[in-house]
């Protein structure tokens, strides 16, 4: 099935390690934005340095922790992850993340805990808005210590609030070609294109045979309203046919449809 839900489950893919691309711009860019929530001077290019310095840590840090671990081994870790850094948001666990510091606690990374801590607690903007989906990933399950729990989440809360916004487009674009057109192939190349698109790291966090479900529906070019691939006529029984007949039947929820609940293309559920 199409599984376009935050809680995937897992997928294993050929390169666990991870591409970082920590570029200078947007380093910069999320520093700057970590000033707004403490005080404090450094350069652009300690700020620049730094962040790219702590990105290579967490980088090469998680690639040597998850060598070697099967879909999986690694989905389980990952999904682990991001338990941890989804605590609970009360006064206890607030005060221990809060005080946790950076490995190395140097003053540009100092000041990027302290601007995440202030947007878990509704006191700023998010310091990490404007990083790449790698870098965001990269922050996001870092366990090394080089990066702060809250900083984690700030990075987890970022990356999470993007993938919500094209989830939000995309399944509005489906809703208007299943509308038009019965089918939702456009919607399958969308997502494939998507998930092609997104980290390592978050791939896995889907099923192993995500891409090649996605392929399938696409080579399929289903139409839901006919009830048959590619341009085929009605089938009998389809909503085609029955609307010819006369018969007053409600069309499938698109939801439901997106979830192959009611999906007769063979999608694997």
């Amino acid at each position: 099935m199409v599984n376009i839900t935050a809680s995937a489950s897992s997928m294993a893919r050929e390169n666990n390690a991870l591409s970082v691309n920590a570029t200078a711009s947007k380093a910069a860019a999320t520093e700057k934005t970590a000033e707004t929530a403490s005080a404090g001077a450094v350069s652009d290019t300690t700020v620049i340095s730094t962040l790219a310095g702590r990105l290579s840590r967490a980088e090469s840090s998680t690639s040597a922790n998850i060598q070697g671990l099967d879909h999986q081994a690694l989905a389980a870790k990952l999904n682990g992850n991001i338990k941890d850094i989804n605590y609970p948001l009360d006064a206890a666990h607030k005060e221990a993340a809060a005080r946790q510091l950076p490995q190395p606690n140097d003053a540009a990374s100092a000041r990027s805990a302290a601007a995440a801590t202030a947007f878990i607690d509704g006191r700023g903007p998010n310091p990490f808005a404007g990083l790449s989906r790698e870098q965001l990933a990269t922050i996001t399950h870092d366990d090394s210590g080089t990066f702060t729990v809250n900083e984690r989440r700030a990075a987890y809360t970022q990356a999470y609030d993007e993938e919500q916004a094209w989830r939000t487009q995309v399944v509005a674009q489906a809703m208007h070609e299943y509308d038009t057109t019965g089918k939702m192939t456009d919607f399958f190349k969308s997502v494939l294109s998507h998930f092609e698109g997104l980290p390592k790291l978050e791939q896995a966090l889907y099923p192993e045979d995500y891409a090649s479900d996605l392929q399938d529906k696409i080579k399929l070019d289903f139409n839901y309203f006919n009830h048959a691939a590619g341009d085929g006529g009605p089938t009998p029984g389809s909503l085609a046919s029955m609307s010819k007949a006369g018969q007053d039947k409600q069309a499938p929820d698109l939801f439901d449809l997106l979830l192959g609940l009611n999906s007769a293309s063979g999608a694997r559920q």
